[in-house]
């Protein structure tokens, strides 16, 4: 479920943003974000809202509460 999510918002941000997005992972309803580029972790935290009503769509089938965006390399699972 949390592969859909990934990818939804991949397809939502589009290639170009999707790049810069090292991580992106769903967790207990949270959508963790991590991205080396600190304009775009601001410019996402500022979008949250936006982001998750269109994330929130039906056919996910999850729904994600919130957004936490975090600057950074993303960590080995």
């Amino acid at each position: 479920m949390g592969g859909q999510v990934a990818a939804a918002f991949r397809a939502l941000m589009g290639p170009d943003i999707a790049v810069l997005c090292d991580e992106v992972d769903l967790r207990s309803g949270t959508l963790l974000v991590t991205t080396s580029n600190p304009a775009l972790a601001h410019q996402l935290r500022l979008d949250a809202e936006t982001i998750l009503d269109r994330l929130n769509r039906p056919e996910l089938g999850r729904k994600v509460r919130t957004l936490r965006v975090r600057i950074g390399r993303s960590t080995p699972s």
